[in-house]
Order: structure tokens, then sequence, then C-alpha cells
């Protein structure tokens, strides 16, 4: 069973680098603007980091040691390393010695200024979902750029010319070389953006659509483009909404997308009772792959209810599949529900189908009335660690674990029983205790199935 323990290892050795010293502006923007996003484990985990690269009497670690210091266990290290890679602060290269086996280099990387992080749409779309409206204008006050009323006043700046002459042309020639190898030094490569996969949109299909609707290529930047990743990967989007998304936000004067326009529309199509857009279920018309597979899981003792939330939960973008489960339990998505599911279609390796079994998990089988940001983050990071890539993995690994925790047997007083018992490697996650018997029940899993099948054809019939 892969755990954290697969990936790194307490007495494993690691080295800490960062190109330049942390700002005071990469300071502020860790702890106002960062923090509220990757959490106070991986900021104290940064600067944790940051505190090694500083010593100047030792250049390499064990992890054990910043266990210790932070008082975490591996888990939550993994965890937090990996908030702080997926935002861009920080860079992991591994190798093998000969000697001291796995080794870690670890690059810090500068957090990007606060002015830049308000102009990011994306960092601002995250803040804001995780602060709520009032904080994050707050935080837009305290690092707004201050812009004096010069109105009344006179520029008489002196220019460099004025002050210092013209510049010995023949002097800085001589040295032309040697300024150039000097200037090559200070290039350093930066990685200090949001790590998403843009493979997840087709760009020559989607840059052929937004022709045809007259919106500008020069709108599609690196950071445009991390916004629409970003869209597609939590809502489900494909190109074509997209492009109709962009068309409620684009000017027709020069075909230059408002991108604040884009996110708000988006914000308020996800906020309403009936959303607009199309979701891609379908459940009857299945190719020979699908047909073969899902025979199998028949044979390999899934039922038909199984396998229908299998079908729905692989064909449903995950706010879609969170707002029909809210729909029928006559609730609402509240914004840090948004937020947190947003977080995780980001920054997880679980795929949308996993995600959507892991929320009906919390919200059907364990009957929670919303999604708890420490009780998602401790599932899904113990499904990552097991590599569970399908629904019906993730189905079977619930049951199973339910099953156990079933019949684990008592502890027993004698020794002799306590030698023949066999040592237990791995102890069962905090969130399979007290199992329920619904996990168990085809009646109330065909209803539930029912009820999201039913709201999403509904909410088909309405786009």
């Amino acid at each position: 069973m892969y755990s954290a323990w697969d990936e790194v290892q307490p007495n494993h050795i690691y080295q800490v680098t960062k190109s330049f010293p942390l700002t005071e502006e990469g300071n502020n923007g860790l702890v106002y603007l960062y923090q509220p996003i990757i959490g106070q484990k991986a900021l104290a985990l940064y600067y944790g980091f940051l505190g090694d690269k500083e010593d100047q009497y030792e250049n390499e670690f064990a992890h054990i040691d910043m266990l210790d210091a932070l008082n975490i266990g591996l888990p939550d290290f993994l965890q937090a390393r990996k908030q702080l890679e997926g935002m861009g602060l920080l860079s992991v290269f591994a190798k093998e010695d000969p000697e001291f086996g796995e080794m870690f280099l670890y690059r810090l990387e500068e957090p990007i200024h606060p002015e830049a992080f308000f102009r990011d749409e994306t960092y601002s779309f995250l803040l804001l979902n995780t602060v709520g409206e009032r904080k994050f204008r707050q935080m837009v006050r305290r690092f707004q750029p201050e812009k004096p009323d010069l109105s009344d006043y006179q520029e008489i700046t002196s220019n460099f010319r004025e002050v210092y002459g013209a510049l010995d042309e023949r002097l800085f020639s001589r040295n032309a070389q040697n300024l150039e190898k000097v200037s090559n030094e200070y290039q350093v490569a930066s990685n200090n953006k949001m790590q998403l996969d843009e493979r997840q949109i087709d760009w020559d299909f989607l840059y052929e659509l937004a022709q045809r609707k007259f919106i500008a290529k020069e709108n599609f930047d690196e950071t445009f483009k991390q916004q629409l990743t970003l869209y597609a990967n939590l809502f489900g989007f494909d190109e074509m909404k997209l492009v109709e998304l962009m068309t409620e936000a684009v000017s027709l004067a020069d075909g230059m997308v408002n991108r604040k326009d884009l996110d708000k529309t988006i914000r308020q199509q996800q906020q309403a009772a009936a959303k607009k857009e199309k979701p891609q279920a379908v459940y009857d018309d299945q190719s020979d792959e699908e047909v073969r597979r899902f025979n199998t899981l028949r044979q390999t003792g899934f039922s038909e209810n199984d396998i229908q939330l299998i079908k729905i939960a692989q064909s449903t973008a995950p706010m879609d599949f969170l707002q029909a489960i809210k729909n029928e339990k006559h609730s609402y998505v509240a914004d840090q529900e948004t937020w947190l599911l947003k977080t995780l279609v980001e920054r997880s390796p679980l795929p949308n189908s996993v995600i959507n079994v892991l929320v009906h998990y919390i919200l059907v089988i364990k009957k929670n009335s919303s999604l708890q940001a420490n009780f998602v983050n401790q599932i899904a990071t113990n499904w990552s660690e097991l590599e569970l890539n399908s629904p019906e993995q993730a189905i079977k690994h619930v049951r199973d674990l339910v099953k156990e925790a079933k019949n684990k047997p008592t502890k027993k007083s004698n020794s002799s029983s306590r030698k023949q018992q066999p040592i237990r490697k791995e102890t069962l996650p905090d969130w399979v205790d007290k199992p329920t018997e619904e996990v168990e029940d085809p009646a109330v899993q065909e209803e539930i199935n029912k009820k999201l099948q039913d709201y999403l054809k509904r909410k088909e019939g309405e786009s």
C-alpha cells in the first residue's frame, strides 16, 4: 500500500537553495496573501526551509529534524510540501547518492510581488474564495499602490544625462564582454507560478473558436491561459464553453476580454440555482471498451447501483456534482466549499471522478451537511498516496476499510494471545471510524443515484 514513506523518509538528506534573499514584499505576500491559501503548516515549512538556507554552519539536513521542529508527521510534511509546490513557492529535485541513498534539493522560490498577485486573476480568485469579499477588499486596500494627487504639480525631475553627463562609449565597449558575463550570471530560472497542466485544453481548437467570435488571440498570454485551465479543471468547461463565456466579456471594439468581467460571470453562474451550462453526463451511450469494463466490474462484485454512481462520477464536473447533492439535500454550496473543491481539483493528483466519489462519501454516506477542509484534505491526501485513479478504486477502497473496521479483532488480555496476534503495519485512517451502514445499503444507494440523475437531466433541459 502506497504511503508518504514511499516518496520521502525521515532519514533522507536534503539541501535548500534560494537564488536571492526573501524580500520584504515577498515576506508580506507570504503572510497575508499566500498563507490563507496554502495553510499554516505549509507557511511554517517555507520558513523552516528558509532557516536551513540561512544556516551558516550546516548545508545538509535530515527530514526528521524538520518534522521535530514543526511537530508534524511525515504525511503532513509531504502535504505541506506539495502545497508549496502547487503554488509555485518550492521546486523539488531528487538524486540517488551512492553513500546516503536518495537525496533532495529544495529550491525556494520568491513569492510573486503583491502587485503582480492582484493583477493575476487566478491568484485573486483563490484568495477571494478563501477569505471572503470583506477580507479580500481589505487586502486589496492594504497593498494598493499609492497614487498621490499631482494635478497641481509640474514634474521637474532631472534626467540622467543632465546629472551624470554622457557615458564613455570606448570604456563601455572595452568592458562589454565582462558586463555581459555578469548579466548572464544573474539570469536565474524562476518557477514561482502556480503549477497547472495546460494540456487539459486543446489550445489550437480554442484559438480557432475564439477567432470565429472575434476574440483576439492577443488575449491568450500565459496568465490568461492559466486562468482558463483552472476553470476547465474545476468546472468541467470544454473549449466551446470557455469561448461562450468569453463572448460575454469581450469588447467588440478590439476583441479583448475583460478578465474581471469573465471571472464575475463564472462566479455568478456557479452561485445561481439554475446554471446555464449543459452537463457532459451521458449514461446510455457507451463504447465497446466501457461495456467490457462495466461487465468486468459486475463480475468482480460491483452492483448496478455502484456502476451507475461510477458513470455519474466520471461524466460530471465536480461543481455540478456537488451542486446536485446539495440540491437534493435542500441546501446550498457555501463559498468555503467552492474554494475547497476548487483547490482540491487544482492541486491534488486525484481525477475529477474520484473527487466526486469523495464528495459523495462525505455528504451522502457520512451524512455531513457540508465539506470541512480538514476532513476533506485528510481523505484526499490518503487517496492520493494510494494512487486511486478511478471511481471504482475509490468505492472499493472505502468498502474494504469499512469491512476491516467492522471485523477488527478486539484486544485480548492474556500474553499468549498478544504473541500470536500479527503486528498491524498500518492503522486505519480516522475517517473510517464508526462506519455507517448506508455504505452497504443498496436501496439507499439506488435512491441517491436516481436523484442525482434526475437533477442533472433537469439541469440539461433548462439549458
